[in-house]
């Protein structure tokens, strides 16, 4: 049986009161069956302006939310209509939401309109600061037949030319943004990279799980041979190979005297972690090499700016 099940919904505090409900059923029966794996699903951040609600997560077996907090950029928060994460310190909320025992897992994007230079850096300084392991940076793409493609297909910043394998980690933006294209790319480079710098990310790790409090009820974990191939790899790559060895040991003394509770899913972020420093070395060259090419055709004279799109999709 898997450890994690995912309660797939956009945001399962949409409906808080239909919510409730499910909770309220949900946690007699976990109960009955010792809690025998553990649940995540995703939620806005005004989760942390209801108690009752965090309390019923946590009592149901829900150790991890994933939150799109986008960024710490107000400015950019209104822009699409998060109003939701504006309403209290977004550090304060999720310090909350650790409070009662719950892990956040987060999603930040770069490329809003209007946002100013340096968001990659604000953001990092955020993560940082709330301690999130993992922080799914991306740069912003627009979705087919959304609100946003609509209106960038009217304002004439689409770029058709996107190619059938787009992604917002490894390709460049798929319409004109309001910032230069390489200035975003850049520090989108940059901060993906820092972010998932070893060291830095198990400091943070630390940080977390130092904040995560509560009382969450005793998940049976499986340790299986699965699992134990896992966590001796992760020991073998962390705590020998890698320069964060003295680090790790540290660390992990540290989580199984103050936290043993915790120590099942500290090993999971620190996996994921391994992930994450393979994955921006793709991300790098790929994205460096597009930007490259992007050079290599730049006009030496672009056409009036009013025709943004089309100097960029010549120059692709």
């Amino acid at each position: 049986m898997a450890a994690y099940h995912f309660v797939v919904d956009d945001n399962f505090i949409g409906n808080k009161r239909n919510a409730k409900v499910f909770l309220r059923a949900l946690i007699p029966w976990m109960q009955e069956r010792n809690y025998p794996f553990s649940l995540m699903t995703e939620a806005s951040l005004n989760l942390a302006e209801d108690d009752e609600l965090l309390n019923l997560l946590v009592q149901a077996g829900f150790t991890m939310v994933f939150m799109g907090i986008e960024t710490p950029d107000v400015e950019s928060l209104a822009v699409v209509h998060k109003e939701q994460n504006t309403r209290q310190s977004l550090v304060e909320a999720c310090r909350k939401i650790n409070q009662v025992g719950l892990q956040i897992l987060s999603g930040f994007i770069i490329g809003f309109d209007g946002e100013k230079a340096g968001a990659g850096q604000r953001i990092q300084a955020f993560v940082n600061e709330t301690g999130i392991p993992i922080a799914h940076l991306t740069m912003l793409g627009a979705l087919h037949n959304t609100a946003m493609w609509n209106r960038l297909e009217q304002e004439g910043r689409l770029l058709n030319n996107i190619g059938e394998h787009f992604t917002t980690q490894k390709s460049l933006m798929n319409f004109v943004p309001t910032r230069p294209v390489e200035e975003i790319t850049r520090e989108f480079i940059d901060t993906f990279w820092n972010l998932y710098e070893p060291l830095p990310y198990l400091k943070r790790t630390l940080h977390h799980f130092n904040l995560i409090g509560g009382n969450r009820p005793k998940i049976r974990y499986p340790i299986t041979r699965k699992e134990i191939r896992l966590f001796s790899a992760i020991c073998w790559r962390q705590g020998v190979l890698r320069s964060t060895r003295f680090r790790f040991w540290w660390q992990l003394a540290a989580i199984v005297l103050r936290k043993p509770h915790l120590l099942y899913d500290y090993f999971v972020a620190l996996g994921l972690g391994e992930h994450f420093f393979n994955l921006r070395h793709e991300i790098r060259a790929e994205l460096e090499e597009q930007l490259a090419a992007l050079a290599d055709t730049q006009p030496t004279e672009p056409e009036q700016s009013g025709d943004r799109a089309s100097v960029f999709v010549k120059s692709r």
